[in-house]
């Protein structure tokens, strides 16, 4: 998508070119393997597919691995984020996994492997179905299904001898249980979040939350029927694909989109091949830019401080990261003067390099060329970077809002072998936390690219943070944060959309105390699928400043209790909106059993101590209380 960077004006009278940006923060290679024909199968191989999703896509390399396994079944491929290598498991026997550890060239090349051993890296007796590493190298698998529970195995084990380092509880939705676990797949973001297709006949697509704490159980929870079997599932660019065969001549792939929960319809797989098994690389860099502060020099001039924060949220090694920031593009090239660069303490772990010649106008890539930005791997802190970026700007219009932004940019491969792949990634307004608000690892989403706002009339209001969540059905809380003292008799108008292109009022928030910081409004409405919020905030003399787009979370509204009839424990999962609201369990005569407040999605409530018989499970807080009958057996 294109976007805006540079100077906008609020008066129709001044129009200013605006130049547009690609925006592409993440840029996924689908690694499938398969059989490089859908019907009838080829010999086994496996493939690395760039622009997999886009209506050409390109094949960087194809991989013969017919030495290896007599046919294309009971095969999957995995990547590992901590060494940058694929795995290769055939348990075909049922007895024991062969494993072969490949370099595919990551992360200067994209490539097959110079040559691949007949005979397989590892061998042992431990049978995986399925497996995936998560970004740490961590190594996890599904395992003894019970039908009739919900229930099965998920394990850590070491992908190097077989060894089960541990085993939970992995209980999934009542009513959706899977008809088996060993069609399917999973894949794990490197954010962590964790998917699962499963199931044959009828398969469904889950999300396995709290697989990877100190809760006694991880739950599997549903998230929608699959029109057809979906045995190999891989992240790419914020959504998930979900492929698979009827083995007479079709083979196809779903997008579901993590953030909207919406599935595409079908599309014929990737160059008329056949998958069986899917993993992918995803290179991913996101930035974010804030004003820290704005003096007011004189009527026309003023000093600006903005800082800079850039991260690695991909798999992959970042190659060749930049960091571009045009400030003559936005104030004009003869406005700009005094610019400074800092890098903030304990933010560089990764050492880049700043560039001794950045002057925001003729030189303007904040760092020095050829360097490498880590991926995030156990508790390493050298995938990110914050620097603050100093200047002074004159010939200022006071009625003008000024944007700016800093585009982060990156690569693997390499073009002479032309297997470049690379991402760039447009700043969005704010901190740290307006890297990806949606949590769907695609920091280049509707709304997170906003520029970052300066007016000189009156130096706006400082947005520290916003949020929109749905509480309930129809009402949606919009909540945010500015830095205190404001100036007095302004307000705030909060803002909806469903483009993020065209803007309604929803309603107004007047400033009446200047040192009040947390305002929230009250929406009530029925959202529509895909809804966008900001806040306008307008000073007495007119002059107004924006916060940063809100994707509003949409959340299932209702309370899911499991197992339900229960002996010993119930899990409740309950949407985002109901965090902080009070839980209670009480018995038919009103007399509270059990009480706490809600910090997370999925929590555990022990009931083995209570009598058989009915309760009732309450969840509320100022706006609704929702009620849901369970029952305890003995």
């Amino acid at each position: 998508m294109y976007k805006p960077i540079g100077l906008i004006t609020r008066l129709i009278s001044l129009c200013l070119l605006i130049l547009p940006v690609w925006v592409k923060g993440q840029n996924s290679v689908l690694v499938n393997f398969g059989s490089n024909s859908c019907w009838p199968p080829g010999s086994p191989n496996f493939s690395l597919i760039s622009n997999p999703l886009q209506p050409a896509p390109q094949v960087l390399a194809n991989c013969s691995f017919a030495a290896q396994v007599p046919d294309i079944y009971n095969v999957f491929v995995a990547y590992n984020p901590s060494n940058n290598k694929l795995y290769i498991a055939d348990v075909r026997s049922g007895t024991e996994t062969k494993i072969w550890v490949l370099d595919a060239g990551l992360p200067g090349n994209i490539t097959c492997p110079a040559s691949i051993p007949v005979t397989p890296t590892y061998t042992y007796s431990y049978v995986a179905n399925n497996f995936e590493f998560d970004k740490d190298g961590t190594l996890w698998a599904f395992s003894d299904y019970n039908g009739n529970s919900g229930t099965c195995n998920l394990v850590r084990f070491d992908v190097n001898n077989g060894t089960v380092i541990s085993t939970k509880v992995l209980r999934f939705s009542a009513g959706n249980f899977p008809t088996t676990i060993s069609s399917g797949d999973l894949t794990i973001l490197p954010n962590g979040r964790m998917f699962a297709s499963l199931g044959s006949g009828v398969c469904r697509l889950y999300e396995i939350v709290d697989y990877n704490n100190a809760a006694p159980e991880a739950a599997a929870n549903f998230l929608q029927v699959l029109p057809k079997d979906c045995y190999g599932i891989a992240y790419l660019n914020g959504r998930l694909e979900l492929a698979g065969s009827d083995f007479n001549g079709q083979c196809y792939y779903y997008n579901y989109d993590i953030s909207s929960n919406i599935l595409s319809a079908q599309n014929t797989f990737q160059n008329a091949a056949l998958p069986i098994d899917n993993a992918s690389f995803t290179p991913a860099a996101g930035a974010t830019k804030k004003l820290l502060s704005a003096v007011k020099i004189n009527a026309n001039t003023a000093e600006l401080v903005y800082e800079i924060f850039i991260q690695n949220i991909g798999n992959t090694i970042l190659n060749n990261v930049s960091l571009t920031d045009d400030l003559a593009h936005t104030f004009g090239m003869a406005n700009v003067s005094g610019v400074s660069l800092t890098v903030v303490p304990g933010f560089n772990l990764a050492g880049l390099q700043l560039n001794p010649l950045y002057n925001g106008t003729t030189h303007t890539n904040l760092l020095n060329s050829g360097q490498q930005l880590p991926n995030r791997i156990l508790n390493n802190q050298d995938y990110y970077f914050k620097v603050q970026l100093s200047c002074r700007v004159t010939n200022l219009n006071p009625s003008v809002t000024y944007l700016n932004s800093a585009v982060v940019g990156g690569d693997i491969g390499n073009s002479i072998a032309n297997t470049l792949v690379s991402v760039n990634d447009s700043s969005n307004n704010g901190d740290i936390a307006a890297m990806d608000p949606n949590n769907n690892g695609n920091p280049s989403d509707a709304g997170e690219n906003t520029p970052t706002p300066f007016v000189l009339g009156t130096v706006p209001v400082h947005f520290l943070q916003a949020d929109a969540t749905l509480r309930w059905r129809q009402q949606v809380w919009v909540s945010w944060q500015v830095a205190v003292p404001v100036l007095p008799n302004g307000y705030f108008t909060v803002q909806y959309s469903t483009d993020a292109v065209q803007w309604l009022n929803a309603g107004m928030v007047n400033i009446t105390n200047q040192q009040q910081g947390r305002y929230q409004f009250l929406h009530n409405w029925q959202p529509a699928a895909e809804v966008f919020y900001r806040v306008k905030q307008t000073d007495a003399d007119g002059s107004f400043t924006y916060s940063k787009i809100i994707k509003l979370q949409q959340q299932a509204t209702s309370i899911k209790v499991f197992p339900n009839p229960a002996s010993s424990t119930i899990r409740v999962s309950v949407p985002l909106s109901a965090l902080q609201h009070q839980l209670q369990l009480v018995d038919m005569s009103g007399r509270v059993l059990y009480q706490i407040i809600l910090n997370q999605t999925v929590t555990s409530i022990p009931v083995g101590k209570y009598p058989a018989g009915a309760y009732i499970l309450k969840i509320g807080g100022k706006v609704q209380v929702v009620t849901q009958k369970i029952t305890i057996i003995k």
